[in-house]
């Protein structure tokens, strides 16, 4: 079961907004509890009796830009949505009655009727654009109750080897003795002995990926096929031409099939395959290596993360959609050659000769054919060997880029090269099946594989035409940018007025915000339809990655965001960023500057502004949406101290776990009764 949340916006009356922040400060802010795991919750707002409670907080939004004062409540939690707002009101009804009282439109019966006032909270709860969890599908008592598992082992395995007690010399006994004696013998803790149950997201990730690869591959194949229609080309007199155009490169190339027999090594291969379609292989392979050659140079050149130069990266991802396009048609054509070869070499019936001595040259024949396939798996298993050696220093051992482009090369050509062993092997092994067989597999294989030509033809057209249109909608993005250069103020000017804000974190790193943290921040969106539509299919796209695709506890590469929301308020006006996050303030925005979700911050952020003394002061300036902007890491941490907003009451289930420890907890507990091997029960105990 994933966490629900809630954003509840309401309008204050404005004489009454520094009442509700020293009422909340005074009667809601929890305590911190020393050295213990939990927070000292306010009689008026006991929120830890809330058992499905994560995270909740309070924040006053002031009045500007011609929206009054806000108070917003945001929660998540465990369970539906109305049965949290029932508990609220169980628990916290006076706390809650005095603060909402001076709020617009606030039923005037109070919590006497409890059904009006949790009809006024889901009348202004707003939701999120955007969600993310650290750990999904973990209720606030799994996350407290894995990790009393964890510290229970800990306890018993320091306990016996403080008293010198034997215990067993192999990890798998030492394993079986911590089950046996800690999960199994204790009462409190048997529940752990049943695997965790994780949100289908999780457990189906790799599917649902690659699901949406396949998604994405029709689509564009319906754009090439769009494409193809606009030109004057049917997709069905597209599949009709396959064969002519194939057959046009015979002609085109017959003056080469003598000199191409006469090679050696070569002259074999002509006698099962076609030589029109050897020399189109040929000629595919030397364009494959050629495109490949060049993003190799193309990647090299923009290896550095904070690269950001789109004269690079452009180029770059069209080399990578061309060789996966070439690759696509150098396995149809690697098919058309191979069912040219089983058409045209001899097969086991022809093989087989009547008499005694006919069947020892039968047989002769067959332990020929048995050989060279021996020889042929030999040979793969070698290349395979290679292959996974080299994929290994390519990931451990970098070497210059002359050099990493050498041996990437040579992977490539490696991996060519067995495919190639593997058409082989099939034309032996079609060498032995009867003659029907062959003509009934060969013909509907002929007919796959145009197919499989058309989709590779059409797909790589729609990408081409997709990049096309993304490059257009990236020059506009870069005329808006140079627009806001010159109607917006460098953040850089915002450098000076980190003093002023200091009240705004006052509470970070210290009290009950020691270990975990919140950050809210408010900013506007720039004016205009293509900023609004931009921002919103942003955060539609960041959503869904959130849900299907970072549900292992990291965003981007961010390991410390337990959760996170994004909201469009004020009809859209407005963009407000609530965040619970672990660790220091410092340290998380520079996991934002350094790793992948840079992107993803600057297609969000460098659509709004911030006022400041009468000034509107730009997010860091981008490079086509994604690059540059929060890179700059000074104007970007001051555009962030500008746009928070003081977290005026925070309320964390679990304050000194964060989102690596839960997330460790939980692999703990699955692993308990698991079936591990013995580097994975190391890692089990590395874990503790």
């Amino acid at each position: 079961m994933n966490p629900d949340f809630t954003t509840i916006i309401t309008p204050i009356e404005p004489s009454k907004v520094e009442w509700c922040r020293g009422y909340l400060r005074d009667n809601a802010d929890p305590q911190f509890g020393g050295e213990a795991a939990f927070l000292e919750c306010r009689p008026l707002f006991p929120f830890d009796k809330i058992a499905g409670l994560h995270f909740c907080s309070f924040v006053i939004l002031d009045a500007a830009d011609g929206v009054g004062p806000c108070l917003v409540f945001e929660a998540t939690f465990d369970g539906p949505r109305a049965g949290f707002l029932d508990e609220l009101l169980k628990y916290a009804p006076i706390g809650f009655d005095e603060v909402y009282r001076r709020c617009v439109g606030y039923p005037l019966s109070g919590t006497t009727t409890p059904n009006l006032v949790r009809e006024y909270w889901e009348r202004h709860d707003v939701g999120a654009n955007t969600f993310f969890s650290g750990s999904p599908g973990r209720t606030v008592v799994q996350v407290k109750g894995e990790n009393s598992v964890r510290k229970g082992i800990v306890s018993f395995l320091s306990a016996r080897f403080l008293a010198d007690a034997i215990l067993p010399g192999r990890p798998a006994g030492l394993l079986d003795l911590v089950t046996r004696e800690c999960i199994r013998g204790s009462a409190d803790n048997r529940w752990a002995e049943q695997p965790a149950q994780l949100p289908w997201q999780m457990t189906f990730r790799t599917q649902i990926a690659g699901a949406a690869g396949i998604v994405v591959a029709l689509l564009a194949c319906a754009l090439g096929a769009l494409v193809c229609w606009a030109l004057g080309y049917r997709p069905s007199a597209l599949y009709a031409m396959l064969p002519l155009w194939l057959e046009t490169v015979g002609h085109a190339t017959q003056h080469l099939d003598t000199k191409v027999s006469a090679l050696p090594w070569v002259s074999q291969l002509t006698e099962v395959i076609q030589p029109a379609t050897l020399i189109g292989l040929m000629l595919l392979s030397v364009m494959w290596l050629v495109v490949r050659g060049a993003e190799l140079l193309l990647r090299s050149a923009s290896k550095n993360t904070r690269d950001q130069h789109l004269f690079w990266r452009f180029p770059l991802q069209l080399a990578v959609v061309t060789r996966y396009a070439l690759v696509g048609v150098l396995i149809g054509v690697v098919t058309l050659a191979v069912i040219s070869g089983v058409d045209r070499s001899p097969t086991w019936a022809g093989i087989l000769v009547d008499g005694p001595s006919g069947i020892l040259t039968s047989l002769g024949a067959l332990l020929v054919v048995m050989f060279q396939l021996v020889c042929i798996g030999g040979l793969l298993l070698v290349g395979w060997y290679c292959t996974t050696s080299l994929r290994l220093m390519v990931e451990l051992q970098p070497l210059s880029k002359t050099r990493e482009n050498l041996r990437r090369m040579a992977l490539d050509v490696l991996q060519f090269a067995m495919l190639l062993l593997v058409s082989v092997g099939v034309l032996l092994v079609a060498a032995l099946l009867p003659e029907t067989v062959i003509s009934n597999v060969a013909g509907m294989a002929r007919s796959l594989t145009y197919g499989w030509l058309l989709m590779v033809l059409l797909g790589w057209s729609g990408v081409m035409a997709g990049y096309l249109v993304g490059l257009l909608a990236l020059c506009m993005v870069g005329a808006l940018e140079y627009r806001d250069r010159t109607t917006l103020e460098n953040p850089t000017g915002l450098l000076t007025r980190a003093r002023d804000n200091a009240h705004k974190y006052a509470r970070e790193e210290a009290g009950i915000n020691r270990y975990q943290n919140h950050l809210a921040s408010i900013t506007c969106v720039k004016p205009g339809v293509l900023r609004y539509w931009i921002l919103r299919v942003v955060l539609f796209a960041v959503n869904a990655l959130a849900k299907f695709w970072f549900n292992k506890g990291e965003l981007g590469g961010i390991p410390t965001i337990l959760s996170a929301r994004w909201v469009l308020i004020d009809g859209g006006r407005r963009l407000l960023f609530l965040d619970n996050f672990g660790g220091a303030w410092e340290s998380y925005l520079n996991e934002f500057i350094d790793l992948a979700a840079v992107k993803g911050l600057n297609a969000i952020w460098t659509n709004t502004f911030v006022n400041a003394a009468g000034n509107r002061y730009g997010f860091p300036p981008t490079r086509f949406l994604f690059w540059q902007g929060a890179q700059d890491a000074r104007p970007f941490k001051a555009y962030v101290r500008q746009s928070q907003v003081e977290t005026v009451v925070w309320y964390g289930a679990y304050p000194t776990l964060g989102v690596v420890g839960i997330n460790a907890n939980t692999n703990t507990r699955q692993d308990l009764f698991a079936a591990l091997s013995s580097s994975a029960i190391d890692r089990f105990l590395q874990r503790l």
